[in-house]
């Protein structure tokens, strides 16, 4: 397992859990067991997932006043992660479902 080391910030590699000294610096290092992550609960995989005839696929957008390049899930207004300017990728009529 590679740690890095909490004075000089050096990783280096160490066998397990224990006290280990940095090859670098000479700091002991105490090294505690690897968290074990639970795994993912079924209903968190399906809300992630899209729903029948959404698509997963993000889209690239520019901006209108500082031309950065971004992408955008299935909204109709993204601010710009540039300069902060909402840019409107569809109208409230195109948001809106007709009324059959």
């Amino acid at each position: 397992m590679k740690v890095r080391c909490g004075r000089c910030r050096e990783p280096f590699d160490v066998g397990g859990p224990g006290r280990h000294a940095c090859p670098m610096c000479g700091s002991m290092n105490a090294v505690g067991e690897a968290p074990v992550s639970a795994p993912p609960n079924a209903e968190a995989v399906e809300r992630a997932a899209p729903a029948a005839g959404e698509s997963a696929v993000p889209t690239r957008i520019d901006c209108p006043d500082c031309e950065f390049s971004f992408f955008v899930g299935d909204v109709a207004v993204a601010p710009c992660p540039n300069c902060r300017t909402d840019v409107v990728l569809r109208s409230e009529a195109e948001e809106a479902e007709p009324d059959v």
